[in-house]
């Protein structure tokens, strides 16, 4: 009798540990599918979806993912990387704003719970503020959320982070910049982090679609109103002592200084030497030799832009180095070798009429060199204004700027007494010697 108690007693402790069982839901006992008829119903609803999901037929695969969603959410990743398929179509089909804003949310928790029982939360993040951005509402309030997301998530990333979210993340900061809700400096540290991460991935081997978001990332903060000089500065000069042999960086960042007019920097200037030590060219020696040129460094400047010659290829470019190398000259006082340089670039471009308004300007400035009387002196001026005529003959657009620098000069002429009394009268022929040395005609002022 004792036996069969103790039986039935035995039974109806079984039958409730396994009533129990089998009557418990993933999401209750923290299983995957849970446990008897629930674990089975969460199979078999799990393959529906999915099956339907599949096909694309996400109007019956909508009641068995949300069984599963909601009773069994560590049954597989697949929950949510199906529900956001499901939703996303959601969302794209719905014309009601108010509908699509709840749409949008519900996305949002499905990220939360994928964070929340598969980890991953970097990546999760980011795909979560990517698509916060694409489908919320396009409210400073909302970008700035998205944007919150997408920081986090590419601080935890790093090299791993996907194009679409730094493009996103970048164009995100923009935006609420222009809203006032971030300040320029905080653009140009969310584009510095961003450039590094790119490089980093680059430098890893890894190309295409990184190599885009590299150049739209690149456009994105260009235009983005941030880029002062103010804050570029100091952000490039930390980067240029970590950077000094990197060609690439270099170039962007001479470029981007360039584009947003930061160029009187020194450095910009340092850069830009640094730069073109590394990998000389034509135009990299040429903007050196302006810079030098506007610092009153004429010496160096001639220097700089005797390599932009030997490197440039182009005649045109070449003869306007030449123009510009005359011109410097002229100002050293070495009038001889400027006449040489102006006469060099007369060579290469000969339909143009800069080179002899140069000639003229070299010859006025260096009238006192020329002679040992009064007379010879001011005979240089005929010399000039002839220069300043041909300048003219050969282009005519010219013909406004030359006239300024004759009426200028003709004042300077000789008279006629001064004539008179060396021999000469107006329209005899008079050869200008020195380093001048050009034959030209006698004009006279009274």
């Amino acid at each position: 009798m004792k036996t069969l108690a103790k039986r039935i007693v035995t039974t109806l402790f079984l039958t409730l540990i396994f009533g129990v069982s089998f009557a418990q839901k993933g999401v209750e006992d923290g299983s995957k599918y849970g446990h008897g008829e629930d674990s089975i119903r969460c199979i078999r609803n799990f393959s529906l979806f999915r099956e339907y999901v599949k096909q694309d037929n996400y109007q019956y695969s909508k009641e068995p993912w949300a069984i599963v969603y909601k009773e069994c959410p560590k049954a597989s990743k697949y929950i949510y990387i199906d529900g956001i398929k499901m939703i996303e179509d959601a969302i794209e089909k719905e014309q009601d704003e108010a509908k699509k804003e709840i749409l949008v949310d519900s996305m949002m928790r499905i990220y939360d719970k994928r964070i929340k029982y598969y980890g991953q939360k970097g990546y999760v993040l980011g795909r979560k503020g990517t698509d916060f951005i694409k489908y919320s509402k396009n409210t400073s309030e909302n970008m700035e959320k998205g944007y919150n997301w997408l920081k986090e998530s590419i601080e935890l990333e790093k090299a791993e982070s996907g194009a679409g979210q730094l493009v996103t993340f970048m164009n995100a900061s923009k935006f609420l910049f222009s809203a006032n809700k971030i300040s320029a400096a905080q653009v140009v540290e969310d584009y510095g982090m961003i450039s590094d991460i790119i490089d980093k991935i680059l430098n890893n081997g890894k190309k295409g679609s990184i190599d885009r978001a590299k150049d739209i990332c690149d456009k994105i903060f260009e235009s983005s109103g941030a880029a002062s000089c103010e804050d570029l500065i100091p952000f490039y000069a930390a980067k240029f002592e970590q950077n000094t042999e990197d060609v690439e960086f270099l170039t962007k960042a001479t470029d981007l200084l360039n584009s947003t007019k930061c160029t009187d920097s020194d450095l910009y200037f340092k850069m830009l030497k640094q730069l073109n030590s590394l990998e000389p060219t034509a135009p990299l020696a040429y903007e050196i030799a302006k810079l030098n040129s506007k610092k009153d460094n004429l010496k160096d400047a001639t220097t700089y832009f005797k390599q932009a010659i030997d490197l440039q290829d182009d005649i045109l470019e070449k003869s306007k180095y030449y123009l510009e190398l005359g011109d410097i000259t002229r100002k050293m006082g070495d009038y001889q070798t400027a006449k040489n340089y102006a006469l060099k670039a007369a060579e290469l471009d000969p339909d143009s009429g800069y080179p002899y308004l140069l000639l003229g300007n070299i010859y006025a400035a260096g009238n006192k060199t020329c002679g040992e009387k009064d007379f010879e002196k001011k005979a240089v001026y005929w010399a000039a204004v002839d220069k300043f005529t041909k300048a003219k003959q050969i282009d005519p657009d010219l013909a406004d700027e030359a006239d300024r620098y004759i009426d200028a000069y003709k004042p300077h002429f000789p008279n006629q007494e001064d004539a008179f009394f060396e021999g000469y009268s107006n329209g005899d022929t008079y050869t200008v010697g020195c380093w001048i040395n050009e034959t030209t005609t006698v004009r006279t002022t009274k």
